[in-house]
């Protein structure tokens, strides 16, 4: 598969929008319902005193929407959620009023396309996304995320948190891969973001785990306004 013009999703997400997202929350339908626990706990602790800043919240891999939705309660915020799977965002909808009715609005989207406003978001969260997004397609994600992201705001990433950089094979779609990285070293390296706060879990438990291919992390990151100091 080739990419024909900037608006057409590369192959990996292709896949998750034409079956394998379905097939994803079909999988894990029990734990999606879910509020999740560590990592909203995790944002509300770090978040919390900032929440008169924080109105409008996206979930980038927002699944049902019900992250999301734990996280907006929290906070006193709206929420928009945007995920490959057409499955999930019914499921969201139906349990949140997702159609914008109620705190949160979900629709079906990939992290390369955001159809957002610039600077339209306080908040911006990777719910476990960044590692199945290509990799030629990183920095257009992150740019992205930096654009609908207004200066000043938080930028959350819920992810895999491995000592070494790799890949995995996805085992339920051939040509598929998890890429395994600490995703916000991306952002911070370049200077404009500051990491406010990181916790390393296990991916069931609120608890630092040894084994560093299981090992996920909530990272916290600061967009800071001007980034450059004058001197």
């Amino acid at each position: 598969m080739t990419r024909d013009t900037p608006g057409t999703p590369s192959p990996q997400a292709r896949i998750f929008l034409e079956g394998e997202g379905d097939r994803w929350h079909a999988r894990n339908a029990s734990a999606a319902s879910k509020d999740g626990l560590p990592p909203i706990a995790s944002l509300l602790r770090v978040l919390g005193p900032h929440a008169e800043r924080i109105n409008r919240v996206l979930d980038i891999g927002c699944g049902t929407g019900a992250k999301l939705a734990a996280l907006c309660r929290g906070l006193g915020a709206q929420g928009e959620g945007l995920d490959p799977s057409a499955a999930a965002i019914a499921d969201g909808k139906a349990r949140f009023g997702g159609d914008g009715s109620a705190a949160v609005a979900l629709q079906v989207g990939t992290a390369a396309m955001l159809p957002f406003d610039d600077g339209a978001f306080d908040l911006v969260l990777f719910g476990f996304s960044l590692c199945l997004v290509d990799r030629p397609d990183l920095f257009r994600v992150a740019a992205e995320a930096d654009r609908v992201l207004q200066s000043g705001g938080f930028l959350a990433i819920h992810d895999f948190d491995p000592s070494v950089r790799h890949k995995r094979p996805w085992r339920h779609q051939a040509g598929v891969f998890c890429y395994k990285t600490d995703h916000s070293a991306f952002f911070t390296a370049s200077g404009h973001y500051h990491l406010v706060a990181k916790d390393s879990l296990s991916q069931t438990d609120a608890h630092f785990v040894h084994d560093s291919d299981e090992r996920v992390a909530i990272s916290i990151l600061y967009k800071e306004p001007d980034a450059y100091d004058v001197r």
